[in-house]
């Protein structure tokens, strides 16, 4: 059943719509709107939305671990941490470099992730979990 769902179609459509999404979205800077919320109910919807999801994805990959073999996992996995590394330090870029920078939207750094994701699985895809 699981053997129709290829990781290089999945990443390679990943990679392909974080280009995508920043082009679709006009790389929308404008955030003067925003009136941020108040900090306990924002605090409670993102610590309850992280155990949730966390939840949810843990489930995902012992999924995943169980119907891939170890070696694709290994390589989705890994493709998952150059992901929240690139994210993080895109992010940390921008923020240091916020006076003659652009500024980044939410879609900008779902896009890095994205993109980082599916590079991240391809480069070991290619070059292999060794090197």
């Amino acid at each position: 059943m699981w053997n129709w769902i290829k990781p290089d179609w999945l990443f390679l459509f990943m990679l392909v719509a974080s280009i995508g999404l920043p082009v679709l979205s006009g790389l929308k800077t404008d955030v003067s709107q925003f009136v941020p919320p108040p900090l306990f109910p924002k605090l409670a919807l993102l610590i309850g939305a992280m155990v949730a999801l966390s939840a949810i994805a843990t489930v995902g990959a012992k999924l995943d671990r169980k119907h891939l073999d170890d070696y694709m996992f290994q390589m989705v996995a890994n493709g998952a941490v150059i992901a929240i590394i690139t994210t993080m330090l895109v992010n940390m870029i921008w923020e240091i470099g916020s006076g003659i920078l652009p500024p980044i939207t939410r879609d900008d750094l779902i896009s890095v992730m994205m993109g980082s994701w599916s590079l991240g699985y391809f480069f070991y895809r290619f070059r292999g979990l060794n090197t």
